[in-house]
């Protein structure tokens, strides 16, 4: 039984760490709330991912919001704290800097049926 589950669990870690790894961080902006204060009351980030290293392919655009956004491009259950919120920033900013993929994770949008972010898994290079 332990060798199974051993084999299990290195099976579920070859496929996360294969798991669509292959967004990139091309442009980051942290914006205050005065920027757009439906986006949250400590402000929000504005990022754009790309499928190739340093923007060589098609552009994304992505928000992560701040608590109390109602705007429809935030996630329901992704607002964070300003502190949270300038932590995320800064380890997408040495995602961006050092080029390691990223694979964003999903929420429902505010007052909409689509799908926003809602947070950011990182792949650092091995």
């Amino acid at each position: 039984m332990r060798k199974r589950s051993a084999s299990f669990s290195l099976l579920f870690a070859l496929c996360a760490a294969h798991a669509q790894a292959n967004d990139y961080v091309c442009e980051l902006a942290l914006q205050s709330p005065a920027a757009s204060p439906t986006m949250g009351n400590y402000g929000y980030i504005a990022f754009y991912t790309s499928s190739q290293p340093n923007c060589g392919g098609a552009t994304t655009q992505w928000f992560l919001c701040s608590k109390g956004a109602t705007n429809k491009y935030c996630g329901v259950g992704a607002q964070y704290s300003e502190a949270s919120l300038i932590g995320i920033y800064e380890t997408m900013r040495s995602a961006e800097a050092e080029q390691h993929p990223i694979v964003p994770s999903w929420s429902a949008c505010i007052n909409a049926g689509g799908s926003c972010v809602g947070s950011i898994l990182l792949y650092p290079a091995f």
